[in-house]
């Protein structure tokens, strides 16, 4: 086919010869002349397709050249010249192609717009050396540069980018395996021919191909049996029967309507060409929801330069520019052509500031050079050119959602080096995928399905053998349904009775000193528990606070005797299995209940540590701020609430007493539920109180004919005083009850004085009073005292509290709404919690504290690092840290050492000259130089006596032979100081030392308890005496054995030999004098 194009291309050259060959000389000397003297004018040679719908694509060249000139980007004098000519019809552009060219001398041809064409054309600009740049023609066949070197494209897709976007996306989702389905006739243009050569290249198998004519119909689809063969060898599907996606239609629509409409298959869909304007669930004769339905299991793929918003910018621009509104197609024509020639535009103006001239557009190579490897933004958005001039689009993914396309991939076009590209073709360009939105495939996870299920295509991988079995089983389920749902009450039924909250004895360990008799509000403060009675601070009574511990847990308990075993009704297994498992942070925790054993009866609440709400309220020593009583009354408005919504239903004595404080300071509601049930067991003598002098009281025994109990029952509501004092029994209580209860917790939160206080009557007076109250006259309710006797609250929350207290049960408000009026009413001071505003409060008092702290640590600090320094100078410091750990010191023989005396000669003259304080002066003066002088060395002072020093190295750190090195050192550096020291009472005296040194084995040891010093022993330590008290003043006398160690193994010091002396004890000795060292 090509050569048969190639053929008659020749044959319109050559008519096209002909035809100029009958234009006179004259006309072609002319014609001559105007080209030579026409420099900055580039001819265009626009190869016009003959369609009618398309027909403005003269306007779109010119509206381009208009932009180019306005915005510089064509060379100062430079025009654009449009020669306009058919295209497409009986190949009539390839002869005008050459007529363009041998008669107006074309510098760059657009078009044409046909592939049978552009075939030909392609291969005759070379030889013109004119570059041709495709707008509309994506055909992988146009990128060989063997046979079309001037060619270029900005074609808003290609198959075979296509391709490699599908196989980027592919690879994305690890899908290895696919199936494909294409057209029976016609697939070697589109992306699925590609895609074959591409996934070979990336490892991806290629399981089924499925071929469907490609106006089959639904129906005709699914009879043929292809989905069938689909479904059992791939569950990703690579769709194209067309360039539109309307030729799937009937595919997808087969899908619909067969077992391949599940979310384990995903059906990719390459979109090549748009070339209608609605999609094809909006088309005129179709189901549109059932076409919307259809497409929901597809992942659509096209070119980024489709994108709605660069079309409606680019069909505004055009429409302005020549009053024409361009249909769906010619637009996207017209936005690709205005590239083509923005593009040119470009390559023209780099190849002109490269020095090329006004004649660079004669050069068609050079200006098709400038086309490659370069990026702009047109009206299809980025344009990416590729090293073949060829533009690699950049790719959306789609996924349809009932007809709306959303984005969930891009693939972004990217240009490698130029170093990949050389190696491997395929490598010049790729698309990188960013993903947009996760989570939209239509499955419970959102994921996407893997290439292969779990169980094979077929299902033949998985055993069913425990589907066929579970199967069985819900038979029998369903079979023994009614005989199992009664099993399961019985079973809950005897969980009732297992009494998770019994409370074995044996557990429990009662801490006896903790009961104690307390006189004072201010101690009652720190006894605590669930039941910690409180009194008046006027009497004098006895509070209990017992308390037990129970695998490792603290608690407040109350015990009584037991008269006779206790079996609990279902009612009360069913309350105390509710107080067990409920969980509240302003309820204090129900622990349990020990029976039936050791004749007690022991119930336990978990231990708070700050005792009860009427301890600290009270207690005249704590000055309790407003953020204190807001929070107290917040957390008792809360725990009620809880109470309410509960299985318990209310709390039955709510009372201050029955308030606890936490060490968060947060307020627990306690005994709640309790107090009923015990005085019931108490009732039937069941239970005795458990009354000891040591232990517990009769307060544990909730007795409304005690007067101290009665201060609680006091707080109550009228309903239940009147019952208590009737029938001398605890009702149980109810909601309407806890609310006038809360009313007098509140009451007494805010003022701080206790109910009644005012009218200076007995508790047994008033219980009667409100009890006999029978209108509304006789009533009796606290009164809130005046601003200036206490806070000024909201007139809305006393109306709150009093509406709390009104004698028609029915009438008062709900716990809900008292949550509302308090939480509105009443505002702490402070932000963050209690505890928070606490601390921060306790912050300015905490800081003098902290710096107290600070400097005090810092004095113990110092005074620590002097002992150290002390102990240090009186020992070495290894030997210090062990006995300051305790480690006994043994005696130690070291192989070998050097000790150096030294001693000030005239010391006794100028100290029988002296006063004592200057000759401590100046002895203090003289050994601080030679202290500096030995802390720059691995050595240790021994010792000082009078004027006389010892220093050791080697001792009790051991260090080679370098301790002769470290003391010769030293011992120049001490006779350099000495020569240098003037005394400070006698300046004009010249002061003198003799210094000597001896290396040899030493033994070293603590000698001393109260008063340690480390000692040497030993014939070296003689001998380096010696070797001092022989010497001469200014001079530094060493033995033998020294002189050995310097000798051999540090040469850089100088010595001479002083001869033969006479040594006390040791006879005649050969001893050097050390004189200094040299540099190196």
């Amino acid at each position: 086919m090509i050569l048969y194009f190639f053929t008659l291309s020749i044959l319109f050259v050559v008519e096209s010869r002909r035809s100029i060959s009958k234009i006179s000389h004259d006309e072609i000397s002319q014609h001559v002349r105007t080209t030579l003297s026409s420099e900055g004018i580039v001819r265009i040679g626009h190869l016009h397709p003959s369609n009618p719908i398309i027909a403005h694509e003269p306007d779109v060249l010119k509206m381009c050249a208009d932009d180019l000139k306005t915005r510089n980007i064509l060379p100062h004098n430079y025009s654009l010249n449009v020669f306009t000519m058919e295209s497409c019809n009986k190949f009539s552009g390839v002869e005008h192609a050459a007529f363009l060219h041998y008669i107006k001398n074309a510098s760059v041809y657009f078009g044409p717009g046909c592939n049978n064409e552009m075939l030909v054309i392609g291969r005759l600009a070379p030889r013109w050396n004119v570059p041709i740049i495709a707008h509309m023609s994506g055909d992988d066949a146009l990128s060989d540069r063997v046979q079309f070197p001037t060619l270029g494209s900005v074609a808003l897709t290609s198959a075979s980018e296509m391709a490699k976007a599908t196989v980027t996306y592919l690879n994305l989702n690890n899908w290895d395996q696919i199936g494909i389905v294409r057209p029976s006739t016609g697939f070697e243009r589109l992306s699925v021919f590609s895609l074959q050569h591409q996934i070979k290249k990336r490892d991806i198998n290629l399981n089924v191909i499925v071929d469907i004519e490609q106006f089959s119909s639904p129906e005709e689809i699914i009879a043929s049996g292809k989905l069938t063969l689909l479904r059992n060898q791939a569950r990703i599907i690579v769709v194209e029967l067309g360039m539109d996606i309307h030729s799937v239609t009937n595919f997808m629509l087969a899908v619909h309507r067969s077992e391949l409409k599940t979310e384990e298959f995903v059906f990719v869909i390459p979109w090549l060409a748009h070339q209608n304007d609605h999609y094809p669930w909006e088309a005129a004769n179709v189901d549109k929801q059932e076409v919307k339905s259809a497409f929901e299991n597809t992942i659509i793929i096209t070119a980024h330069g489709y994108d709605k918003k660069f079309f409606d910018e680019f069909q505004l621009k055009f429409s302005t520019a020549t009053g024409v509104l361009a249909n769906h197609y010619a637009t996207l024509s017209y936005m690709s052509l205005y590239d083509a020639l923005f593009l040119y535009g470009l390559a023209l103006r780099d190849a002109f500031e490269d020095g090329g001239g006004y004649n660079v557009h004669m050069n068609g190579s050079l200006i098709w050079s400038r086309m490659t490897n370069r990026q702009f933004i047109g009206m299809t958005g980025q344009v990416l050119m590729n090293n073949k001039a060829i533009r690699v689009p950049s790719y959306a993914t789609y996924h349809a959602i009932n007809g709306t396309l959303k984005i969930v991939v891009e693939l972004e076009a990217k240009n490698n080096d130029r170093g990949q590209c050389e190696k491997n073709e395929d490598m010049c360009s790729e698309h990188v995928a960013h993903e947009t939105i996760q989570y939209y495939w239509p499955s419970d996870s959102g994921k996407l399905p893997p290439a292969v299920p779990k169980c094979g295509f077929t299902g033949a991988e998985c055993d069913y053998r425990p589907y066929f079995i579970g199967i069985s089983l819900i038979a029998f389920i369903l079979t023994v349904g009614p005989l199992s749902y009664f099993i399961y009450l019985k079973q809950k039924e005897r969980l009732l009775y297992d009494m998770t909250w019994r409370i074995s004895r044996e557990s429990i360990k009662l801490l006896e000193g903790k009961s104690r008799s307390e006189h004072s509000l201010a101690s009652k403060s720190q006894s605590s528990g669930s039941f910690s009675g409180s009194m008046n601070s006027k009497q004098n009574g006895l509070i209990a606070a017992k308390q037990a511990v129970s695998n490792g847990v603290k608690l407040a308990i109350k015990r009584y005797q037991q008269v006779r075993n206790i079996t609990f009704p279902k009612s009360e297994l069913k309350l105390l299995k509710e107080l067990k498992i409920m969980e509240n942070d302003n309820l204090n925790k129900f622990y349990g209940i020990s029976f039936n054993q050791q004749n007690e009866f022991i119930v336990m609440w978990v231990l708070c540590s700050r005792g009860s709400l009427e301890d600290i309220l009270f207690n005249d020593e704590l000055k309790l701020g407003r953020n204190f009583q807001v929070s107290f009354a917040k957390d008792v408005v809360k725990g009620l609430n809880f109470l309410h919504t509960s299985p318990l239903f209310h709390h039955g004595m709510l009372c201050l007493q029955n308030c606890l404080v936490d060490s968060n300071w947060t307020v627990k509601l306690t005994n709640f539920a309790t107090e009923q049930i015990i005085f019931e067991k108490l009732d039937h003598n069941e239970l005795r109180p458990y009354v000891n002098a040591d232990s517990e009281s009769a307060d544990d025994v909730p007795d409304p004919t005690k007067d101290f109990a009665r201060k609680k029952y006091l707080q109550q509501a009228p309903e239940i005083i009147r019952e208590i004092v009737s029938t001398k029994t605890i009702p149980d209580g109810s909601q309407s009850a806890d609310i006038y209860a809360l009313g007098m917790v509140l009451y007494q939160i805010l003022f701080r004085v206790e109910p009644f206080h005012e009218r200076n009557k007995s508790i047994n007076k008033l219980m009667e009073m409100l009890a006999m109250a029978n209108d509304d006259d006789q009533l009796i309710r606290p009164t809130f005292p005046s601003s200036n006797t206490g806070e000024g609250y909201n007139l809305q929350l006393l109306s709150c509290i009093e509406a709390c207290w009104l004698e028609i049960p029915e009438m008062r408000p709900p716990i809900k709404k008292v949550r509302t009026m308090v939480n509105a009413n009443l505002k702490s001071t402070g932000k963050g919690s209690l505890v928070d505003q606490m601390m921060k409060m306790m912050e300015e008092y905490t800081a003098n504290l902290e710096n107290m702290v600070r400097d005090r640590t810092a004095l113990l600090e110092e005074a620590q690092k002097q002992a150290d320094r002390l102990l240090n100078s009186m020992l070495p410091k290894s030997i210090a840290e062990d006995l300051k750990v305790g480690k006994s010191v043994l005696p130690q023989l070291y192989s070998c050492a050097t000790v150096l005396f030294s001693d000030i000669r005239g010391f006794t003259r100028i100290s029988s000259t002296s006063t004592p304080l200057q000759v401590v002066t100046f002895l203090n003066d003289m050994f601080s130089g030679f202290d500096a002088i030995i802390a720059k060395h691995d050595a240790y002072k021994v010792e000082t006596i009078g004027d006389a020093y010892m220093i050791v190295s080697g001792v009790p750190t051991e260090n080679g032979n370098n301790h002769a090195q470290n003391i010769a050192d030293i011992a120049l550096k001490m006779r350099a100081f000495i020569c240098n020291f003037k005394l400070a009472h006698r300046p004009e005296e010249l002061m003198m030392v003799r210094i000597g040194f001896h290396s040899g084995p030493v033994a070293a040891g603590v000698v001393g308890l109260a008063a340690p010093r480390y000692c040497l022993f030993g014939d070296t330590v003689n001998t380096a005496s010696r070797m001092e008290s022989t010497g001469v003043a200014n001079k530094i006398q060493i033995s033998e054995g020294a002189y050995n160690l310097l000798h051999c193994f540090f040469p850089q010091f100088q010595m001479v030999e002083r001869g033969k002396i006479e040594v006390k004890g040791k006879g005649e000795c050969l001893t050097y004098y050390l004189e200094g060292k040299t540099g190196k």
